[in-house]
């Protein structure tokens, strides 16, 4: 009984120890607790179905972001109410914004769309946590060459599942740019520029005239619940819709961010 009230107080004491860590939104999450597996469990501010685009601080997520050893974001434009997030952050709290960081110059911040991004996300991740906390480097090295081994393993799986397919969808705003670089993926046409509503709209008779050359199967959302204009898009041409945002189920057999991974090439498929 002295020895296993021994070893709770270590596995306490070691669980107290571990850096925190904040992440702006649920996929960012979702990568770090992978590579801190075992030694702590990232916050999120933007967590849920809460849309990244459309969101201000409250006095609870600066505290959150105060008491932080690390915070991860994708970068100032990407998430609203984040622009300023570099000054207002204490001089002591190491920061990772992920997309100067790997050197993407753009507005689609969808990085975990694209395994080869991903993988380059995970290894600047578990470089910052072990300047952090060195003492546990060994192991965050470890935790992210298993995620990295699970996010190959899904995009070679994906490939043989859609060789000789053609996915044929359209997306309600322009976030599978990364995909398309990357595994080729791309959407017959993008409703919106940017996830806004009110802004970067495409011409409509563009769209429809791009439909009506090439027919697309579905629509893929990560509005829930989607914008009229997607639904009425998806009614006009009989597309079915397809919401992405859905977090992953409590599944501790494999990461979050792998199940992610699953529902995007299952929706591939079922474009097909």
């Amino acid at each position: 009984m002295r020895y296993l009230l021994l070893l709770l107080c270590l596995q306490s004491a070691a669980v107290a120890a571990a850096p925190r860590v904040v992440t702006s939104i649920a996929p960012l999450q979702e990568i770090t607790a992978s590579v801190m597996a075992g030694i702590g469990k990232p916050e999120t501010i933007i967590g849920g179905q809460s849309s990244a685009h459309h969101f201000a601080l409250r006095p609870s997520h600066m505290r959150l972001l105060q008491q932080a050893d690390l915070v991860i974001w994708i970068d100032s434009d990407f998430e609203a109410g984040l622009q300023r997030i570099a000054e207002t952050l204490p001089a002591a709290t190491a920061r990772l914004e992920l997309l100067p960081a790997l050197g993407i110059d753009g507005e689609d911040g969808h990085i975990w769309y694209s395994p080869q991004l991903l993988l380059e996300a995970i290894g600047l991740i578990v470089a910052r946590l072990g300047e952090i906390d060195p003492a546990n480097r060994a192991r965050y090295e470890a935790n992210g060459a298993a995620l990295a081994d699970a996010i190959a393993a899904w995009r070679s799986a994906t490939v043989e599942r859609l060789r000789g397919r053609t996915p044929l969808f359209i997306t309600d705003h322009d976030f599978t740019h990364h995909l398309e670089a990357d595994l080729g993926y791309a959407p017959v046409a993008n409703i919106h520029d940017q996830h806004d509503d009110h802004s970067g709209l495409r011409e409509l008779g563009e769209i429809e005239a791009r439909l009506r050359r090439q027919a697309a199967n579905c629509l893929l959302t990560l509005d829930s619940p989607p914008a009229p204009l997607a639904l009425e898009v998806a009614q006009k041409y009989r597309l079915r819709l397809i919401d992405l945002s859905t977090p992953p189920t409590a599944d501790a057999t494999q990461p979050a961010i792998i199940q992610r991974l699953q529902r995007l090439g299952s929706a591939l498929l079922e474009c097909s």
